[in-house]
């Protein structure tokens, strides 16, 4: 499968898709868009891939919509609009919610659905010296709505409601204050801090777990007390029958180093 505004790329268990705009400082199009979902849904579904990493080609990450989608939007009626809400919106879905653990690798500015993008992966880390986040869609005067409903699940620091409202961009050290990101790491140390989280990733969790857990979270971000106890209780009663398990137990009571 090729694609013409992403780069995909699989090795050592890692899919790699880059945003591959650098001239547009990969800003978003339909085409890219779709392609990223399309993307997202393959390592989904690849055996061979356990962790999917997500960042930018050149000195951005991503910088929001492409100016010609921007126009659109403006001359679009309802029901295109409408379209394009949900394209955009399964994209941040299939991040959020994806089966893989997800990981955003952040340089250069991630900003309106740049950072929606970024802040949707489960794992985010930011070159302090470069990365720049924010949701600015109030400043033209349109909505960070999905994004917003995204990140609130992840954060309710007081900050973020602070940001969305106003619009404002923010350094990778303000983002991980607010609980938008996870780490800060200065531009000598980011690659090599990456590699070895991502190596950590692969070999010292299971892949069972993460997906199970995962589901956990999604599925009692929005139950009663009641209901998420009860599901968690299948859900942990369902995972002490994986072979994951089995694996990980006896491991552990024989003592033997486990990688996964």
């Amino acid at each position: 499968m090729s694609y013409s505004e992403i780069l995909y790329e699989v090795r050592n268990r890692v899919a790699t898709l880059t945003l591959n705009r650098p001239e547009k400082r990969n800003a978003l199009t339909p085409t890219l868009i779709r392609e990223l979902t399309s993307a997202l849904e393959r390592a989904e579904q690849d055996p061979a891939v356990k962790l999917i990493v997500l960042q930018g080609a050149g000195k951005a990450f991503c910088s929001g919509l492409d100016l010609d989608m921007l126009g659109r939007i403006a001359r679009n009626g309802a029901m295109e609009n409408l379209y394009d809400s949900e394209t955009l919106a399964r994209l941040f879905k299939k991040i959020y919610a994806n089966k893989k653990l997800t990981l955003a690798k952040v340089q250069g500015v991630a900003v309106a659905g740049g950072c929606g993008i970024a802040t949707s992966a489960d794992i985010v880390v930011a070159d302090s010296e470069t990365a720049r986040f924010g949701y600015t869609e109030t400043r033209i005067g349109f909505v960070p709505a999905i994004v917003a409903v995204l990140i609130l699940r992840k954060t309710r620091h007081a900050g973020v409601r602070e940001l969305l409202l106003r619009g404002n961009i923010v350094s990778a050290d303000e983002a991980l204050r607010l609980g938008m990101i996870n780490y800060s790491i200065p531009s000598a140390n980011f690659e090599k801090f990456t590699s070895d989280l991502i190596e950590e990733l692969l070999t010292s969790v299971s892949a069972t777990s993460i997906e199970l857990t995962k589901k956990l979270l999604a599925a009692t971000e929005t139950m009663s007390l009641d209901d998420a106890i009860e599901f968690a209780l299948s859900l942990n009663a369902f995972s002490r029958s994986t072979d994951d398990l089995k694996k990980g137990v006896g491991a552990f009571l024989n003592k033997e180093k486990l990688q996964w």
